[in-house]
């Protein structure tokens, strides 16, 4: 027993003896490490991990290879100490920077439609039948600007992309920083200063700002505003910014992705549009840089993605492969440049931000407009002054603002006041103050054609206000005029519309009519919600046909659009109710849907139709078929009746996607019937193919058309028809 206690002793003994020493030897390296990180902290002025610094090229839609190269070393557990990109290398870089996972960006990218979102299409800009909404700045089809000093001004690009500025600030929204050292793993977009040349490295601001100017391809996008500065694409002076990154972040191995061909070559079958004459005009540009920048990285990455357009409408996984494809072999290569032995950033330990608080909503400011519209916007949000910070409403409201007639492109951001408190900043870009525009419509199976001349006045009596004139002439005149006020925080406004026009057909079921109508309407609309909007007002109208009278009494608007893209539509509900109660009169309405199914992957059902109510009696107010291309057929020899209704159902293919619009085929049916006191007075049926190529301001539409009569009808359209023609004021 003696014997195993002195045994229990020793073992205690030098417990105690050693314990102490190897603490003391654990203390001293845990100390080290964080002794040299904090050297790291205090030299760089931020926190960052070890590994290699990415660098990220532009190339459009190519750069989505990119979200292959990141799988990769995600996978491989290859650490990222930094992320610098360039156009779309800054939109990957910028996204996975901010804390996306490589699953999640392949989840935004299943669900991207890029076209609509370059395009700047959105279901706000669906044609306004019975002009119940202010008018829209550059919906003619040939566009001039004129700004308050009387300068004239057009588009500095073919499109303006607010859309994608706001899919951006959605994507971003989980970023409340503005430093993007601070970001998860720091990140730096590049861009170039229009006005100088000069490169431009964005590294703090708004996040989906800094990433849309580096993406603003010039002479396709417009150039982006950002602290002053007007940005165009970095490509033009980095696109493969390896130089720039070792300025940035020294000490780490630069590992570039180069979407560049080695061989720029193309055949002239290979540029036969516009983009990708300018998308070759620039590779041409940048050969020398890209060549010098390449040869300064420790390691080189080039997915073979050349037989990619830069603007690809679909096909964006196999892109991503691609990225996966050429990763994949320099594992190995990747593993030993990310984690060399003599290289002092291996041992570096990352030491996390300091504090992960939510700011608090200090101050809300409106950057861009006149006061009087930054107050209507302040009732409506300065709700969230005393909140913690919310980026998704943030972006959510953007979203919504960037769709308003009056406002053209809109930016959210974030300034630190405070470690603790914040400042949101909407920056807004408004129409010109004076707009012309050059419109029209013609067609062999219409019996109408025109061109008409617009004009449009914003600021006219109050700050917000809108105006517009138009005249049609060709086979039939007409003139309109309209004003709308400004909105209101509670988003009301009223809207005053007159017009005049000459109106005339050969009806298959009574005899030719022509006349004058000039009517008067006021109204007083609410957009109950982002999809939703109602008008009540009242009415009078005034016709010079035989019965020659003049009509008046309530009007009543209903609109609801959750449609996904009035160009090339996919999914979603269109409904507009429009019912006029001249007093003493029979009641005239017109209501009209548009449903849209995507059944299959790359064919969608359409059921569309509508109801008409008015009085035959008197052809100014009847129900017609045939007028407003409810059945292709009819269109030269209309049905009359006191109700009419329609029904469309087709199935639709978009065989070609991108950002000026499509091409879509489609086979439908249609049926419809005229009534006389809601009793069967003719019916018609058709049935044919057609091929459109829709844009947002023009359309072109060839059909093959068998109806009831046993007759075929060949037809073809141009323009975007916006109906003047009807009974309603």
């Amino acid at each position: 027993m003696r014997k195993h206690l002195k045994l229990f002793a020793f073992i205690l003994s030098i417990f105690f003896i050693l314990y102490p020493i190897s603490a003391c030897s654990l203390a001293s390296t845990s100390d080290g490490v964080i002794k040299g990180a904090q050297e790291q902290h205090d030299e760089w002025g931020f926190t960052h991990k070890e590994g290699i610094v990415l660098v990220l090229s532009g190339g459009g839609i190519k750069g989505l290879a990119h979200v292959g190269v990141l799988e990769v070393l995600e996978r491989e557990g290859i650490p990222i100490a930094a992320i610098v990109g360039t156009s779309m290398g800054a939109v990957i870089g910028g996204l996975y920077a901010s804390g996306n996972s490589v699953a999640e960006l392949k989840e935004i990218i299943s669900e991207l439609d890029f076209m609509e979102i370059i395009s700047n299409r959105s279901s706000a800009e669906i044609a306004d039948f019975n002009y119940n909404r202010p008018p829209s700045s550059g919906s003619a089809m040939f566009n001039l600007y004129m700004d308050k000093n009387l300068k004239l001004r057009s588009s500095r690009g073919l499109l303006r992309a607010s859309g994608l500025y706001a899919f951006m600030n959605e994507t971003t929204a989980k970023v409340s920083v503005t430093d993007f050292n601070r970001l998860p793993i720091p990140f730096a977009a590049i861009a170039t200063d229009l006005e100088t040349g000069e490169t431009v490295i964005l590294r703090d601001g708004n996040l989906a700002s800094a990433l849309r100017g580096s993406l603003s391809i010039p002479g396709l996008f417009e150039p982006w505003e950002m602290d002053g500065r007007l940005l165009v694409d970095g490509g033009l002076k980095a696109n493969l910014p390896v130089l720039e990154a070792k300025k940035m972040f020294p000490g780490h191995p630069i590992v570039a992705v180069n979407l560049a061909p080695k061989d720029i070559t193309k055949s002239r079958e290979e540029l036969r549009s516009l983009v990708e004459v300018m998308a070759q005009t620039i590779e041409i540009l940048m050969v020398q840089q890209i060549a010098v920048n390449e040869a300064a990285a420790d390691l080189v990455i080039t997915p073979d993605v050349k037989e990619f357009k830069v603007l690809q409408s679909s096909g964006y996984d196999k892109i991503v492969a691609r990225g996966v494809a050429a990763a994949e072999p320099m594992v190995e290569q990747l593993r030993n440049i990310s984690c060399e032995p003599d290289r002092e950033y291996c041992e570096f330990a990352h030491v996390d931000p300091p504090s992960k608080i939510i700011p608090i909503v200090t101050e809300i400011r409106f950057e861009g407009i006149q006061k009087k519209i930054a107050n209507v916007l302040h009732k409506k949000y300065d709700k969230w002054i005393g909140k913690p910070l919310d980026m998704n409403e943030v972006a959510r409201t953007v979203k919504l603002l960037s769709t308003e007639d009056d406002f053209v492109s809109v930016e959210g951001r974030a300034q630190n006041i405070t470690e603790e408190s914040v400042a949101v900043i909407l920056s807004i870009t408004r129409p010109s103050k004076y707009e012309f525009g050059v419109s029209g419509y013609a067609s062999n199976t219409y019996p109408d054609s025109w061109v008409s001349l617009s004009a449009q006045m914003r600021d006219i009596f109050f700050e917000g206000d809108a105006g517009s004139a138009e005249f049609r002439f060709g086979s039939k005149w007409g003139a309109m005029l309209r004003y709308f006020t400004p909105k209101t925080e509670s988003d009301t406004q009223f809207g005053l519309v007159l017009s005049g026009r000459e109106e005339g057909a050969d009806p298959k079921n009574t005899t030719a009519y022509d006349f004058e109508r000039y009517t008067g309407r006021i109204a007083w609309y609410k957009h109950i919600s982002k999809n939703t909007s109602i008008g009540l007002g009242y009415a009078i109208e005034r016709t010079s046909n035989i019965e020659g009278r003049t009509l008046d009494g309530p009007y009543l608007n209903f609109t609801f659009n959750n449609v996904d893209d009035p160009v090339l539509p996919t999914k979603g509900v269109y409904l507009n109710s429009n019912i006029w109660f001249p007093t003493g009169e029979t009641t005239v309405t017109n209501t009209h849907f548009h449903t849209y199914l995507p059944v299959w992957p790359s064919w969608n059902v359409i059921l569309s139709g509508g109801l008409k109510t008015g009085d035959v009696d008197d052809v100014a107010y009847a129900a017609t078929l045939g007028t407003n291309e409810e059945l292709f057929s009819l269109a030269n020899h209309p049905l009359l009746g006191d109700q009419a209704f329609w029904v469309h159902i087709g199935a639709a293919k978009t065989m070609t996607r991108s950002w000026w619009g499509g091409v879509k085929i489609e086979v439908f049916g249609n049926y419809g019937q005229v009534m006389r006191e809601w009793k069967n007075d003719e019916d018609w049926w058709e049935t044919g193919v057609s091929l459109s190529v829709p844009t947002t301001n023009f359309n072109t539409r060839l059909m093959i058309v068998y109806d009831k009569g046993g007759e075929f009808t060949f037809g073809y359209s141009i323009g975007i028809p916006l109906w003047w023609s009807g009974p309603l004021p």
